[in-house]
């Protein structure tokens, strides 16, 4: 394990990077022949996943292709995702990178599409996607700042566009296409663990002896789960809408012309599912749309420029419900929280031995969601939505 603990200007930071050796040639050209015949010409690995291993793989008819080995995910799971990305694909959609299928055979010998293979050497289920053409959108905003209320704009649209996109899907429906349902199979920033109590339990269980500081953490996250619950029930009731969620909108996944700041595609597929539409638009905004304050650690503020930006692209592509504007800021606040508490179990509880940035990386979130408790902040947000 290797921990990447990044300070950049509207990104989350300080997530896990899991890595793993490097595959031989002969190894990814075992893997690609359960998609194509095409022989392998040439593979080079890319770097700074964190839940997967990728090769950009270039074949005898010059056509590329990225081949993602999906460590610590099992083989249904990874299927799921697949082919929750591919029933997006299916309805119209075009701008998510698109997992390629195999073609396998059932016993009446009619064709059924799979899409993850178990060839890698230690059998990690691997997957094989389109190559997308442009930019981390992340980083065309820091090097061209004059694009990055286009980029925000852009990724909006892309976004209400992907949530229109058979939007009103529910569970019988998920299921019945054997798609990805946040409550039961993961994705939403695994939301439902939140539900569950899963890292409450985490949280409290462990001794953190006279660390007053991470003792102080405990009350903050009951009280701002009780508020999450709350929130997530109306996913559960019909009060918003459902449809296929990205679950990691933030804009290091999404690729941009870096020349104009149009909209390439999102990429990394591991947390998409169907779920609340308004978790995935507020997780968007949270990870994108705030900024540091210069000379004060851990406080970000939100960049009201980004956030009006992504609000009206996301607009362009679909209507927000008005019970989805009064509660985005709950929203904010909530997708904060998972990803809040997830550092915090990771570096504080999970893993230890991890230098004293990474353990204290979950103070920066926790300030944006005290800040996001504002009246006058909260005010201003709503005024975006209402224009």
């Amino acid at each position: 394990f290797q921990h990447n603990v990044l300070s950049q200007h509207g990104t989350m930071s300080a997530k896990l990077k899991i890595t793993s050796s490097s595959h031989s040639k002969n190894d990814i050209a075992a893997i690609l022949k359960d998609y194509t015949s095409v022989p392998l010409v040439q593979h080079k690995q890319l770097f700074g996943g964190y839940s997967g291993t990728s090769y950009i793989v270039e074949l005898k008819d010059q056509t590329k292709f990225v081949l993602k080995m999906s460590n610590g995910y099992s083989r249904e799971h990874t299927e799921l995702m697949c082919r929750t990305t591919y029933h997006l694909a299916d309805r119209g959609y075009k701008d998510c990178c698109l997992p390629m299928p195999k073609i396998v055979s059932d016993n009446d010998g009619s064709p059924k599409y799979k899409f993850v293979s178990l060839k890698e050497p230690e059998g990690v289920p691997t997957f094989l996607l389109d190559f997308i053409e442009g930019h981390p959108a992340d980083k065309v905003m820091r090097e061209r700042s004059n694009l990055a209320v286009a980029v925000m704009r852009e990724i909006g649209n892309g976004l209400g566009r992907m949530h229109k996109t058979d939007a009103g899907i529910n569970k019988d429906d998920a299921v019945k296409h054997g798609l990805r349902w946040y409550e039961t199979d993961g994705g939403c920033c695994d939301v439902q663990d939140q539900v569950n109590g899963k890292m409450l339990e985490k949280i409290i269980g462990h001794n953190f002896d006279d660390d007053k500081t991470r003792k102080q953490f405990i009350p903050f996250y009951e009280k701002e789960l009780t508020a999450l619950r709350s929130e997530m029930l109306l996913a559960k009731d019909g009060t918003f809408a459902l449809g296929i969620t990205h679950g990691d909108p933030f804009a290091d996944n999404v690729m941009v012309n870096p020349e104009t700041g149009e909209l390439s595609s999102f990429i990394d597929i591991e947390d998409i599912s169907v779920g609340p539409l308004l978790f995935d638009l507020a997780c968007c905004g949270i990870g994108s749309c705030f900024k540091e304050v210069d000379g004060e650690k851990y406080a970000q503020v939100l960049d009201f420029a980004l956030l009006e930006a992504l609000l009206e692209g996301y607009k362009m592509g679909r209507i927000l419900l008005d019970v989805e504007k009064q509660h985005f800021v709950p929203y904010m606040r909530l997708t904060l929280l998972c990803n809040c508490s997830w550092r915090f179990v990771n570096f504080n509880v999970d893993t230890t031995d991890v230098p004293e940035e990474a353990k204290n990386s979950y103070l920066e979130l926790k300030r944006r969601i005290d800040y996001l408790h504002d009246p006058d902040v909260v005010k201003k947000v709503e005024s975006l939505l209402e224009k």
